[in-house]
């Protein structure tokens, strides 16, 4: 009996203690929302709506940039890029369904229903063709489908160490297993902080200061960014989501045999700080095999133009437009004026 009252005690002290913890919880995400609104505008895509903030004033003519981001990131990882390429060009950055500021999608997280989200989107914003599409890691994979599905609205491109359809397929075999164990981690990992937060947790150490995200951040913007993610849980869920979608969204575009983005001018900026080290079951062996053929990968990439070009920076990772964002901005130049021509 004694200890049928001690457990109904510990049940009730949890209770309690998630309630307050919804409660203050709540509170925090409110706060964390309202000190963050959002930048630019919310457009209806079909029942939800999608951010997009626009910056600059392109001449007569001259194409809109549009940046679209890595996975599971929101369009403030362009925070570095956007004014600097706004002083010659109109530019864009978007969040994707379920991150930033939009709204989350009833569509699962395909390379189709992405892709056809980002032309509704930019169609009712009023943002029209022609497009300079710039795109970091995977976000580089959704802007070649975009511009395989309309190739009338773009005339140049951007690749930022951008995702190659081939890479998993060609990657050494221990490094395959080692990122498909990192993507279920990161799934899982993904879905319990949104649980988390959805009484509020993640928003009270938010508000405190005490998340150290982990993604590479202009320091400009690390603040909002963290905020924005934890004032709801749809951030989470949609990296989760966009994470598990990640490998079928790869094969499709594989499937889609995209040998060519026609006859326009394309840069491809290339990490040169490889990610890859030792341990974890890779081997020396299998980095130095990484080492030589990402930069392949990243010149076939290239060659999907006669006008591409691939610059490799030999002081950047991945998120090149943190690491050296006026090598960004540098490439973007030149792509639009060669694009006016």
């Amino acid at each position: 009996m004694k200890g049928i009252i001690i457990a109904g005690g510990v049940v009730l002290f949890l209770v309690l203690l998630v309630g307050l913890a919804w409660q203050f919880g709540s509170k925090a995400k409110a706060r964390l929302a309202a000190r963050h609104p959002p930048l630019g505008q919310m457009v209806d895509v079909g029942g939800y709506r999608l951010h997009i903030a626009c910056q600059g004033e392109g001449r007569p003519g001259a194409p809109t940039i549009v940046l679209e981001t890595p996975n599971g990131e929101s369009g403030l990882i362009w925070a570095a890029v956007q004014p600097e390429v706004a002083k010659f060009a109109r530019v864009c950055t978007y969040d994707r369904a379920g991150l930033g500021w939009s709204d989350k999608s009833p569509k699962p997280r395909t390379v189709e229903a992405i892709t056809d989200e980002l032309a509704v989107l930019l169609e009712r914003a009023g943002v029209k063709p022609p497009y300079v599409l710039v795109g970091n890691s995977i976000g580089g994979l959704y802007a070649r489908y975009y511009a395989h599905r309309h190739p009338d609205q773009v005339v140049g491109m951007v690749l930022v160490d951008a995702t190659h359809e081939e890479q998993t397929a060609r990657f050494p075999a221990a490094l395959q297993r080692v990122q498909q164990q990192s993507q279920k981690m990161m799934v899982f990992g993904m879905r319990l902080f949104a649980k988390l937060n959805a009484i509020g947790i993640l928003a009270l150490l938010a508000e405190g200061g005490r998340i150290a995200w982990p993604t590479p951040l202009p320091e400009s913007v690390r603040e909002a960014y963290v905020g924005l993610a934890c004032a709801d849980s749809k951030s989470f869920e949609a990296i989760a989501d966009e994470t598990a979608a990640a490998e079928g969204n790869i094969a499709a575009v594989a499937a889609a045999r995209i040998t060519t983005l026609g006859d326009i001018p394309l840069a491809v900026l290339a990490a040169g700080q490889t990610p890859i080290s030792a341990g974890r079951g890779i081997s020396a062996a299998d980095v130095e095999q990484f080492k030589a053929l990402a930069p392949r990968l990243q010149a076939e990439l290239a060659a999907l133009s006669p006008r591409g070009k691939l610059v490799v920076t030999e002081k950047s990772g991945h998120y090149i437009q943190v690491d050296q964002p006026e090598l960004v901005v540098a490439a973007i130049r030149e792509v639009v004026a060669a694009a006016r021509r």
